[in-house]
């Protein structure tokens, strides 16, 4: 081999050497990175474990944390963002305006409380340890909890965290407390009814208070009584209010004048319908007589609504002997009841009655075929099956075997196979003695074709079981 050839042999021999360090190095750069890499997602991974966690138990422990916490030094702001440079505090409900060290380091089990300064991108501001109880030194042991509580209150509103805080103070706390809140709350307890979350307050008072503070506040709200309960929050501290009164008469006649004097509006508003029925559930049934004439008044529209009917069927339970005239303005506009959702309820129970059988039976005869195929009115005509006579069962039997006016089939087959009629026939076959059904039975007898095509429709199984039992029963 010459000395060129070795010399170029020699080039050809490095750069093929120096093609693998490369490679080799280029490996080893992206395995670092790699590394690096998944060291990062795992510490990124632990942090959020660990924030997840303490924000939890921060969160379950509210009852501890001072009081002014959420505007002060709460790792959650009220609008929910996280606030990265204060220092957390802990405190507990004392009753009195020192804090121990023992009532606000304790949640259920012995467990202390250790602090550090946060770093940028960490969230908790408090260290649980259970091997290191050290007193933290942003923690005030002279804290004034008065102070704090008159703070809570002014800012509730809207504010449901400290809504209830302040409602477990009041059932929980000492008598000075409780107190304290009373008499930061009376005097805007209007305004307070009426909050998404204070109402709430209104209430607990209501309902633990004593009956001092029970009065003081029916007092204060007695003259906003048809404004509150037009609210819809205000509604529900105006109810709570008549579960209170309704064991003190007397207070009950002050409340009766203030809803006297505008029950023809609370009658049709969508939340004055609770605070009415609410008193008609609660109250003597002299009491609230005077509901009785401005209900007939308005009977056609109260029956069309969910609530102004449970009105009219409370009335109409309270005050059998009393209420002729109210049922005889729900019969005369029947046709508009049967087909609505609450107000088919009305006319089932006016049939419950002997005197009002007759006329809504003969109704019901006329137009059997149409009430069948509605939802609402399928139901009523369902309901009057177990009130008929004698008489009305064959009545009903004989409109049942007749062709109908639509397609000229028989009107029991129209009706067996539609998706609410088929109820009714099912209840007739079951509360009707055989002989009331003996023409039906003997008009599927001539016409075999009939029980065939019951069988084959999606809502005639049940029917055609029934038939066929009784059939062979005959044979």
């Amino acid at each position: 081999m010459t000395d060129d050839d070795f010399e170029t042999e020699q080039n050809l021999l490095g750069s093929i050497l120096s093609i693998c360090d490369e490679n080799e190095s280029y490996d080893q750069k992206k395995l670092n990175v790699s590394t690096e890499c998944n060291q990062t997602q795992n510490l990124d991974k632990i942090q959020r474990q660990y924030n997840f966690q303490t924000t939890d138990t921060f969160s379950k422990s509210f009852e501890q944390i001072s009081l002014c916490s959420d505007q002060i030094c709460s790792p959650i702001s009220p609008d929910r963002k996280v606030q990265q440079n204060n220092f957390g505090v802990c405190t507990s409900f004392s009753s009195d305006n020192q804090t121990s060290l023992e009532n606000s380091m304790i949640f259920g089990n012995t467990r202390c409380f250790d602090c550090f300064q946060k770093q940028p991108e960490q969230f908790s501001p408090i260290f649980f340890s259970q091997t290191n109880p050290i007193w933290p030194q942003y923690q005030k042991p002279n804290q004034n909890l008065d102070i704090q509580l008159d703070y809570d209150i002014e800012n509730m509103c809207g504010n449901q965290v400290l809504s209830r805080k302040v409602q477990k103070i009041f059932e929980t706390g000492s008598p000075n407390q409780k107190q304290q809140i009373f008499c930061k709350v009376q005097a805007s307890c209007q305004e307070f009814s009426k909050d998404i979350f204070g109402n709430y307050l209104i209430q607990k008072i209501l309902e633990k208070g004593t009956l001092v503070q029970q009065v003081q506040i029916f007092q204060q709200l007695l003259p906003y009584v048809f404004e509150l309960s037009k609210n819809s929050f205000g509604c529900r501290v105006i109810q709570k209010l008549i579960d209170i009164i309704s064991k003190n008469n007397r207070l009950v006649n002050p409340f009766i004048q203030e809803i006297k004097q505008n029950i023809q509006f609370l009658l049709i508003d969508q939340n004055g319908k609770y605070v009415i029925l609410k008193c008609l559930e609660n109250f003597s049934l002299d009491a609230v007589k005077f509901i009785l004439k401005p209900t007939e008044d308005l009977c056609v529209y109260m029956c069309d609504s969910q609530y102004g009917c449970k009105i009219i069927q409370k009335l109409i339970d309270n005050y059998p002997a009393q209420v002729d005239n109210l049922i005889q303005i729900c019969i005369s506009n029947q046709n508009l009841l049967y087909k609505s959702q609450y107000g088919n309820h009305i006319i089932q129970y006016a049939i419950k009655q002997p005197k009002n059988l007759d006329f809504i039976a003969i109704y019901i005869l006329n137009h059997l075929e149409s009430l069948c195929f509605n939802k609402y009115a399928s139901n009523t005509v369902e309901a009057i099956l177990e009130y008929l006579t004698p008489k009305l069962k064959n009545n009903f039997i004989q409109i049942l075997i007749k062709p109908s006016d639509q397609n000229g089939m028989f009107i029991f087959l129209n009706i067996a196979t539609n998706p609410f009629g088929n109820y009714v026939i099912k209840k007739l076959l079951q509360i009707f003695d055989l002989e009331q059904t003996q023409q039906l039975l003997d008009l599927i007898k001539q016409n075999p074709n009939l029980l065939q095509q019951i069988k084959q429709s999606e809502y005639g199984q049940r029917i055609f079981t029934l038939l066929t039992i009784q059939l062979n029963d005959q044979n």
